[in-house]
């Protein structure tokens, strides 16, 4: 769960150029491409119910062989996000009956989560039916499940997931938050050290929920957030956000979350100066981040995910050029074993047999359904 470092330098001097011609331009999907990534999305979730599946527990394993570890052997929450966000995706995709129904007995568990025995106000815990106020509990957990439920909001239209966002946000921002340490999110309950990713989900989470209910708390915790990164975490050169105030290391679905955080806030304020920087976010991210993304497959597809949202906006191909690369990217390299994606996109094993492996190439075919591809190419 912890961020591994990207080597920001190294891909300005080798990204450049991809993301300047290659990203921006690859041959355009054909209808029936478009159609095959959403054939591989489902037949992607419903491997990873036939393989995944604990009968005996009635969830989802962490791993396809649960040997590692027989007293919690289902899966971590950050491990159930990609697949959670492909349900919502496909549902969005392709309004069915059976794919808003998925989403919905999806849901169901994930509310399993919640630790009501978390201080001061619970929270979801990383591990499914906890129940327990000394364990240690990560924001950014919190951060993935808001934005899965606000997506399965959107891909249902049951208000109830509203509930389980507001609940995520409510743990980020006020257990949190870093009021004795000069602000700022930490990652976890044990309060070691911050980072990002908690507070751009929080800033997207707040948006998404103002947007619905008009809260005003919800957008004054989302600007004290953002005035906060503007201030201590904006890295002037690369014009993106780093890690933290201490550390400078960019990480590339920090800037995907932050994307989304202002383009909620231009849509619902009706203020083109956010979405002004969220373009502005996405020129810096093509120049700091390759076009071959080559983090891990479930950050990379945080990050494309949002460009999407991006693209939905301002219909910029470069966007979903970058998206459409890496999709095709996991198909041409990244199977394993029983047609699983197993392989981060560059086609190398990733150890464990990870869920969360194979559900990240299966979210990203899913997210590029839910777009029309750009009408010139």
């Amino acid at each position: 769960m912890t961020p591994l470092a990207l080597v920001v330098a190294a891909a300005v001097l080798l990204g450049v150029a991809a993301t300047t011609s290659e990203a921006r331009g690859p041959a355009p999907p054909s209808a029936q491409e478009r159609r095959e990534f959403l054939n591989h999305a489902e037949v992607g979730v419903k491997r990873a119910r036939q393989l995944w599946w604990n009968h005996n527990l009635g969830w989802y394993d962490e791993r396809l062989n649960n040997n590692w570890n027989r007293s919690m052997p289902l899966v971590r929450l950050w491990s159930a996000y990609p697949l959670f966000e492909a349900l919502n995706a496909i549902a969005l995709a392709e309004p069915t009956v059976d794919h808003k129904a998925a989403v919905r007995s999806f849901a169901a568990k994930a509310r399993r989560y919640w630790n009501p025995e978390l201080h001061p106000i619970g929270g979801f815990a990383y591990y499914i039916d906890t129940k327990n106020p000394r364990i240690r509990a990560y924001y950014d957990d919190n951060g993935w499940w808001g934005i899965a439920f606000l997506d399965a909001y959107r891909a249902t239209g049951d208000r109830s997931f509203l509930r389980e966002a507001r609940r995520a946000f409510r743990f980020i921002v006020l257990s949190g938050w870093d009021d004795s340490g000069g602000g700022g999110i930490w990652w976890e309950t044990w309060h070691k050290h911050k980072t990002a990713e908690p507070l751009a989900a929080a800033a997207y989470i707040g948006a998404v929920l103002y947007g619905i209910t008009r809260e005003r708390s919800y957008l004054d915790q989302v600007t004290k957030l953002i005035a906060w990164a503007d201030t201590r975490t904006w890295d002037t050169r690369r014009r993106l956000y780093q890690r933290s105030d201490t550390s400078d290391v960019v990480m590339n679905y920090v800037q995907g979350m932050m994307i989304g955080a202002h383009l909620e806030l231009c849509r619902v304020l009706e203020r083109p100066a956010y979405c002004a920087k969220a373009q502005a976010l996405g020129r810096a991210s093509l120049l700091a981040f390759p076009a071959d993304a080559a983090w891990t497959p479930i950050a990379d597809g945080i990050y494309l995910r949002h460009l999407l949202d991006l693209y939905r906006y301002d219909r910029d191909p470069r966007w979903y050029a970058v998206a459409l690369r890496n999709a095709r990217r996991a198909l041409r390299n990244s199977r394993g074993r029983s047609g699983l994606f197993l392989k981060d996109w560059a086609g190398r094993p990733v150890p464990g047999d990870l869920l969360r492996t194979h559900a990240s190439s299966v979210a990203l075919f899913a997210w590029l359904a839910t777009v029309a591809p750009p009408a010139n190419g």
